[in-house]
């Protein structure tokens, strides 16, 4: 066997031993998860193991800046680090099993991208997760007064637009509407005011959430002529809901007037 072939044979076999290597462990994540605001959301990593003797030298639950929100190494869960996330989270770990991160009360901030590392004696390994929050608002708040209906939307994510209806007319382009955001870390409160009173016959206003980014109304308030004002979304608190096709909430809307 001439030097060129033993060369070869050489590197071939240190590839297979590689392969053979790095194929012994292995990592699984989702590839991505949609969380509702305000809700909690547990990162699962999963470790296979297709040969006795694996030795964990570390492993860690990293954000997609670098910065580790918690770490094991062989005597367990070393810590976590509180203030690398905008909410609290916990971390918990099933020796050569299973390495959690929950977060708790996701924010926007908190989107993106979590690597969960490891180091063993079979190589280093990772997996990906993408986190995603769904859009949501936590309360509606529908009054009238006698200079008109107001209706508040609070903890809106992302960006929002309240629209106006009487009866089956559109209204939002009417100057009498004065609307305020106003931020509270990642999420808006909205209030929208009309001042204009209702004629009879023409029917009661109703105030939309409408998220420009999904192009789906949020959720519905109606402001009655008369008596209290209400909610018309079964889904009142907003915690994950998830908006209606504008064509649908037409429907619903002129449903809702012509009874």
């Amino acid at each position: 066997m001439n030097l060129f072939t033993q060369q070869t044979v050489m590197l071939w076999l240190c590839a297979a031993r590689t392969l053979t290597t790095a194929e012994l462990v292995k990592l699984t994540t989702v590839d991505s998860v949609v969380v509702p605001c305000h809700q909690s959301v547990t990162l699962r990593c999963d470790i296979s193991t297709f040969q006795e003797g694996l030795s964990i030298y570390h492993m860690a639950w990293v954000r997609q800046d670098g910065k580790h929100l918690c770490d094991v190494n062989r005597t367990g869960v070393t810590g976590t680090h509180p203030g690398s996330t905008p909410s609290a989270m916990e971390c918990r770990y099933t020796p050569q099993t299973q390495l959690t991160l929950t977060l708790l009360q996701v924010q926007p901030l908190e989107q993106g991208k979590y690597l969960c590392k490891l180091r063993s004696n079979h190589g280093v390994k990772e997996a990906t997760t993408t986190v995603k929050l769904q859009e949501c608002y936590r309360e509606a708040q529908p009054s009238i007064s006698d200079e008109g209906p107001t209706c508040t939307f609070t903890g809106v994510y992302p960006d929002g637009e309240v629209h106006w209806f009487q009866g089956s007319n559109n209204v939002t382009g009417d100057p009498k509407i004065k609307t305020i955001q106003v931020k509270d870390g990642m999420f808006l409160t909205i209030t929208s005011s009309l001042n204009r009173k209702t004629v009879s016959g023409e029917g009661a206003y109703n105030c939309s959430l409408w998220i420009p980014s999904t192009g789906a109304y949020l959720t519905s308030s109606l402001v009655p002529e008369h008596g209290e004002a209400r909610v018309e979304e079964p889904n009142a608190n907003g915690a994950g809901a998830i908006g209606f096709p504008h064509r649908t909430i037409l429907v619903l809307l002129s449903t809702l007037f012509l009874v």
